[in-house]
């Protein structure tokens, strides 16, 4: 592990010619993955590009391997720590020391409060979102208690500046509602419309109000690798167009019916639909899948079903909305890693039930168990790949 408080240390990078190197360090600052704390290395014709060490080497690797098509490395070599001015690890430590000490905290005392800082957040557009453990402890509270609300407001603005944005909230566990609402807290700004690329798709939305995760990068970039020319789509839970703008855009199907419930989601993915010019592309189904789907029985040449931590409401539906042909079927779920296994029999068993009562004679197999990312410890965020064929 680095410490940032040494002039150089051994440093996870990832390695790539140097012809390459602008196209992989956008990506890897684009998904919150590029470590601003130590200073690139060229190494001849490549070059090496710091990594958040808290990323799992594996699966950076995977992400970077689906992202594109050269030869990309993993390694941990020497790096030179890079300059404060361009590194907001260091920025944001700078400014709140300068803060504290403002307010008179005494410096014995600072390390209570240094020690909560954020080591990661995500920046969408100028909008900075803060992990919900953000300057929540028990220090940082009381404190907060004693300041005007003038001075709050003046320190968000330089914690918000220190990080690059302009905006800035804490995200707050999702709702355990229907709508999957966000409860993320505007700290400095007046909404929370953000606007951004992802894989070069233009995404628009109340960041406050919607949730995107920008740790199913890995997933994002394969469904979109998927060839679906010529294919019509049902998605199941299609968001502000998290997956459903990549499999419109990139895997170039044909037609996609987009299905969702939560108002504020569909705000985004019509905004979406209209910047990236697929309104003949996608036609959005507002309101419960439970309604909306039965209504797209029989058309679709592939299913997606995106939520977590489960999307087993909808296996039934998704078996009636395939064509008489079969097709496939997309389920991410959240699985304990020892019960990876027994969860794909199951869920397969499950498939050719609800298949054979609809009068539908399909062989059902598993082709493809994508791991995208830990859920939590020892619980995988899986998608599981289904074909569906008739018997020949």
């Amino acid at each position: 592990m680095a410490d940032s408080n040494h002039l150089s240390a051994n440093v996870n990078v990832v390695i790539c010619f140097q012809e390459y190197g602008g196209r992989v360090h956008r990506f890897l600052q684009e998904y919150g993955l590029l470590e601003t704390a130590w200073k690139p290395k060229s190494i001849g014709k490549s070059l090496a590009l710091p990594f958040n060490e808290q990323i799992n080497k594996k699966d950076i690797e995977k992400a970077l391997h689906l992202a594109f098509d050269f030869e990309i490395q993993i390694d941990c070599i020497e790096l030179e720590k890079s300059e404060t001015s361009n590194n907001p690890h260091a920025r944001l430590n700078r400014v709140i020391i300068a803060w504290l000490s403002n307010r008179r905290i005494l410096e014995n005392e600072r390390d209570k409060y240094l020690s909560d800082l954020p080591k990661k957040w995500q920046l969408l557009g100028d909008f900075v979102v803060l992990p919900e453990t953000a300057f929540t402890s028990d220090s940082w509270s009381s404190l907060f208690g004693q300041i005007a609300s003038a001075d709050l407001l003046a320190f968000w603005q330089e914690v918000s500046h220190a990080l690059g944005g302009v905006r800035l909230a804490r995200q707050h566990p999702i709702a355990k509602d229907t709508h999957r609402t966000s409860q993320t807290e505007l700290l400095l700004g007046e909404n929370g419309w953000v606007e951004f690329l992802d894989h070069g798709i233009q995404f628009g939305f109340d960041a406050t109000k919607v949730m995107f995760s920008s740790g199913n990068v890995t997933e994002r970039r394969r469904i979109g690798m998927i060839d679906m020319k010529g294919e019509v789509v049902v998605d199941a839970y299609a968001g502000v167009g998290y997956y459903t703008l990549h499999m419109a855009l990139r895997s170039k199907a044909k037609h996609i019916h987009a299905c969702e419930i939560n108002s504020d989601s569909i705000s985004g993915l019509s905004w979406a639909q209209e910047a990236n010019g697929l309104e003949d592309s996608i036609t959005i189904h507002p309101g419960d899948n439970q309604e909306t789907l039965p209504k797209l029985y029989g058309i679709a040449d592939r299913c997606h079903l995106g939520l977590l931590p489960t999307s087993e409401a909808v296996w039934k539906h998704s078996i009636h909305c395939l064509k008489p042909k079969g097709g496939w079927l997309h389920i991410h779920m959240n699985v304990h890693k020892n019960n990876l296994e027994e969860w794909t029999s199951k869920t397969l068993e499950m498939l050719k039930k609800y298949a054979k009562s609809h009068g539908r004679d399909w062989q059902i197999k598993a082709a493809h168990l994508e791991r995208v990312k830990w859920f939590s410890p020892h619980v995988w965020h899986v998608v599981l790949d289904v074909e569906c064929k008739e018997h020949i």
